[in-house]
């Protein structure tokens, strides 16, 4: 899963078609300071990009922008409260951002598809929070009945160690927009989980 970056980008159609010629991904939009009708109408130019190579787009904590640009999928931050799969209705692709187990199980036992558990990795994004580490996430992701994206400092060096904790698969931001070249970047991406992808029962 690739999430939007925090800082403005002046193409997004070109850089995202860049990054989907490496290989086909879902899209995470979080855009906290973008309002709810310019996010719908990104959404909605972004959305037929990504459908062409098989990814979907979710829309990070606005369940109305969501429904309104007819998006795949939501995602909580770790803070939302309330039911919101009965607003989303039950196909929609529901996600949440955990730093817990506790609330990752929460969140799947309530009807949620996946969670992100991080930061696994040192990451830019926050960086005064301290990073899970290899063996930690491994623990933690062990007791997760459901799947799991790593995310936090994510980039095509390190993407096998994380797919080797047994994590379902990654989320990452800077480790493809800020790339020289985000096709490369995909396909690197790609090529290094498929390989190091364990199984997990």
């Amino acid at each position: 899963m690739l999430i939007t970056s925090p800082e403005p980008t002046p193409d997004p159609e070109g850089l995202l078609a860049r990054a989907l010629a490496g290989g086909s991904f879902d899209l995470l939009l979080r855009e906290p300071l973008t309002p709810d009708a310019e996010l719908v109408g990104l959404a909605r130019r972004l959305q037929p990009l990504l459908t062409a190579h098989g990814g979907r787009l979710l829309i990070h904590g606005r369940p109305e922008v969501a429904l309104e640009a007819e998006a795949d999928g939501l995602h909580l931050p770790e803070t939302a409260t309330g039911e919101i799969r009965h607003i989303i209705g039950p196909d929609m692709l529901l996600g949440r951002s955990c730093h817990a187990v506790e609330s990752a199980c929460r969140h799947l036992q309530a009807g949620g598809d996946y969670v992100t558990l991080s930061p696994l990795f040192f990451t830019r994004s926050h960086p005064d929070a301290t990073p899970l580490g290899l063996a930690r996430f491994a623990r933690m992701r062990a007791a997760i009945p459901g799947p799991v994206l790593a995310l936090g400092g994510i980039e095509p060096e390190n993407v096998a160690e994380a797919m080797r904790t047994g994590a379902s698969g990654v989320a990452l931001i800077r480790g493809v927009w800020n790339a020289p070249d985000p096709t490369a970047a995909v396909r690197r991406l790609l090529t290094r989980m498929r390989k190091n992808r364990i199984s997990f029962s």
